[in-house]
């Protein structure tokens, strides 16, 4: 359950709740389970708080800062996240269903199980992020950066992958992910494949498994 004092702080806005966080560098705010739909979080300083199970839908969280935060299992559907921090953040769950993300970072990030259905995460950066099991159904990753990601049993079905970075990824068991969406990527090069897939790869786009040329 959240900390009443903290969850009053935060809904006196970002700039009071930044300050607070200046002034009690300390404390680890607790918003286990809060309401905070619609909530107007732009450029947050949210590192290390504590959102399990709040809800975040619609919420503004463009630009936030989320290092280390918990949001495991938070509701974050139709949220405006473009260019949020969610630095070895905690997402394991988590409902991003048609989230805005473009532009966000997720290094180190656990989403294991996360939905992102629908989602937009153009230019997003997953390094080394950890989203096994994740749901990408109708997802856009264009231009997305999976250097390193763990996508063993994510849902790809009718994702966008144009011009996608998955150098060397790990993909054993990825489910509905095609060789025709894999050809629009710009690179695959040492990632882990299931051989079947590999197979298809070398047949039809050799070309992505190449080195990335800069």
């Amino acid at each position: 359950m959240a900390d009443p004092e903290h969850l009053a702080k935060v809904k006196q806005g970002v700039k009071a709740w930044n300050t607070w966080r200046q002034e009690n560098p300390n404390i680890n705010p607790n918003l286990e389970g809060a309401d905070l739909s619609k909530a107007n979080l732009k450029g947050a300083f949210l590192a290390n708080a504590n959102l399990e199970r709040a809800s975040l839908e619609r919420v503004n969280l463009e630009m936030a800062m989320l290092w280390k935060a918990n949001l495991s299992r938070a509701n974050l559907w139709r949220g405006s996240l473009r260019g949020a921090d969610f630095l070895e953040a905690k997402l394991a769950g988590a409902e991003l269903i048609r989230a805005d993300l473009r532009n966000a970072g997720f290094l180190g990030a656990d989403l294991e199980g996360a939905s992102l259905a629908g989602s937009h995460l153009e230019e997003a950066d997953f390094w080394k992020a950890r989203l096994v099991g994740a749901n990408l159904y109708k997802a856009n990753l264009a231009r997305t950066m999976l250097w390193r990601a763990n996508l063993e049993r994510t849902n790809f079905a009718e994702a966008k992958l144009e011009g996608a970075v998955l150098w060397k990824a790990r993909l054993l068991g990825a489910l509905n992910l095609s060789v025709e969406q894999l050809s629009t990527v710009k690179t695959i090069q040492g990632a882990e494949l299931d051989a079947k897939l590999r197979m298809e790869i070398e047949r039809n786009c050799p070309h992505i498994l190449e080195e990335l040329q800069r």
